[in-house]
């Protein structure tokens, strides 16, 4: 019986130590937020991100062009399409701006 209950606890221990290396791991590979200037980052920055970031930059970015309008309307199909014609801006010149291709994108 003694026997049984040092094997739970060392196998406890195992568990334990193998949980800490897990999110020590974890931990280790979160990446710092990223700073950006908001007239610097090219097409070919935005391209290259992840998908999550990269819909976060997208979203940030209408929101940002929008402001500049002083727009105080959300039109969801618009707003999609302006998303849409600044990406294919972003293929097409992977060398300009983001904030560049947005503009292009926003209607006349």
């Amino acid at each position: 019986m003694r026997q049984s209950g040092r094997s739970v606890r060392a196998a406890s221990w195992l568990a334990l130590g193998a949980i800490i290396v897990l999110v020590m791991s974890a931990m280790a590979q979160v990446t710092s937020p990223r700073l950006i200037h908001v007239d610097k980052v090219t097409c070919a920055e935005m391209l290259s991100l992840p998908r999550e970031l990269n819909d976060r930059l997208l979203i940030f970015f209408n929101g940002f062009t929008s402001g500049m309008r002083q727009r105080m309307v959300w039109d969801e199909r618009i707003e999609g399409e302006i998303v849409e014609r600044a990406v294919g801006y972003c293929k097409a010149n992977p060398n300009e701006t983001l904030l560049s291709a947005f503009i292009r994108a926003m209607p006349r």
